[in-house]
């Protein structure tokens, strides 16, 4: 049947090593993989299949991750945020989160009672990361500027900026008041945010660091989840 599709879509090379990847998935694990190789055969649309894949890789990545112990004075999350008004098709490939999901990280068992945090939001969620903010006990004060080298897709405006809500607890002031509200840099891979925005925090905020959703480790922001075993390796993007 892989040569089958392979045939009937006229693939060759990375998309044919995603189709092997999705049967040999299924394989080790029909229960979890078998419907992504239903909708293989049924679309034959081996690019979707794929990413239906790996969000299932990831969500069973992220199901085994617990929460590190220990209590930082600022905390940073970049959450994956899921855009309900999209279909699974048009979601990234990685396991997102609803607002509920994201609001019960347990932020304030890391927390200090002073302290800053700073949770980053495209537009559309940027009501949702005040909300957020604030039910985890921290009070609303600044929203940061990320300004984009390049263009990024957009249902409506093409967008060069996201944005980050920035919160305080225990009227934490910044450490310096020359800084402005805007950093700049392009986006790394599924959004990870520039070197620029973490300069930006630590001029800003003190120590210790805590970050949630990390998509690079940095020798001073302390990751808020524990590894998972890594998952048995899939096809090149």
């Amino acid at each position: 049947m892989r040569e089958q599709i392979g045939q009937l879509a006229g693939v060759s090379g990375v998309l044919a090593e995603k189709c092997n990847a999705i049967y040999e998935a299924a394989e080790r694990d029909p229960d979890l993989f078998g419907p992504v190789v239903e909708y293989l055969e049924r679309s034959e649309n081996i690019h979707d299949a794929s990413n239906r894949m790996r969000r299932l890789v990831d969500l069973e990545r992220v199901r085994r991750l617990a929460p590190t112990q220990g209590r930082f004075a600022t905390l940073v999350l970049d959450p994956p945020w899921q855009d309900e008004s999209v279909s699974p098709n048009q979601r990234p490939p990685y396991a997102t989160m609803t607002e509920p999901e994201i609001a019960a990280v347990p932020v304030e068992t890391w927390a200090l009672d002073e302290g800053h945090i700073y949770c980053h939001a495209p537009g559309p969620f940027l009501p949702m990361a005040v909300r957020l903010v604030q039910g985890w006990g921290y009070d609303f004060k600044q929203v940061l500027t990320f300004r984009k080298a390049s263009f990024s897709m957009g249902r409506y405006f093409r967008t060069l900026d996201e944005y980050c809500v920035f919160a305080t607890r225990g009227g934490l002031m910044l450490a310096r008041a020359d800084l402005p509200n805007v950093f700049e840099g392009a986006p790394g891979r599924h959004s990870e945010k520039p070197d620029s925005f973490f300069d930006l925090v630590r001029a800003a905020s003190p120590g210790p660091y805590g970050e949630a959703f990390q998509r690079q480790a940095r020798p001073d922001f302390t990751n808020l989840y524990t590894e998972a075993p890594a998952m048995p390796a899939m096809a090149a993007e």
